[in-house]
């Protein structure tokens, strides 16, 4: 696992423990993020599933009712249960990009904190590949205080146990 590539110029990260261990941490992140990303968040319109393929390379995607793929990042590193780093395309106006060319970096640590507990940071980096103006934007608004509507959803998800799969859904 690499450590974070951070600069003066990105926000410190956001840190919350959760009362799970490291790989189940891990995979409330990965495999649930319709959960606890915000509506208000989304790229699509009617969002029916949200997916992290679980590889470098991989996708990190919507896919609306009506079938609209939104690609919201690619994965850059993959080390489960400890470390995922994945591109966030996201630009000027909070629009998405159609390319990583310009996007930052949204690196999860997950670091065991106990035998049952589980320290999850997540740290934007490479503001400098944004412009200038929607890093300036960003860094207000991932410096303020605590740990963020987005974080704090992934930690009440993670605390819960996954929805049970149904006869239909196997």
């Amino acid at each position: 696992m690499s450590e974070p590539r951070r600069s003066s110029s990105e926000p410190e990260p956001k840190t919350v423990t959760v009362s799970v261990p490291a790989e189940a941490a891990f995979h409330a992140y990965v495999e649930r993020p319709m959960e606890w990303v915000p509506p208000a968040h989304r790229m699509t319109m009617d969002t029916a599933s949200m997916t992290i393929e679980p590889r470098i390379g991989g996708r990190f995607y919507e896919t609306a009712a009506d079938g609209t793929e939104a690609t919201r990042g690619m994965v850059v590193e993959w080390a489960p249960p400890s470390h995922l780093a994945m591109t966030w395309r996201v630009g000027t106006g909070w629009q998405p990009l159609a390319d990583d060319e310009h996007a930052p970096h949204v690196e999860v640590d997950f670091k065991r904190a106990g035998p049952t507990t589980t320290e999850v940071t997540v740290a934007y980096t490479h503001l400098e590949r944004c412009d200038p103006a929607f890093a300036d934007q960003l860094f207000a608004v991932l410096s303020a205080p605590g740990a963020g509507e987005t974080l704090e959803r992934y930690a009440r998800v993670a605390e819960q146990p996954p929805p049970e799969e149904t006869e239909d859904d196997a």
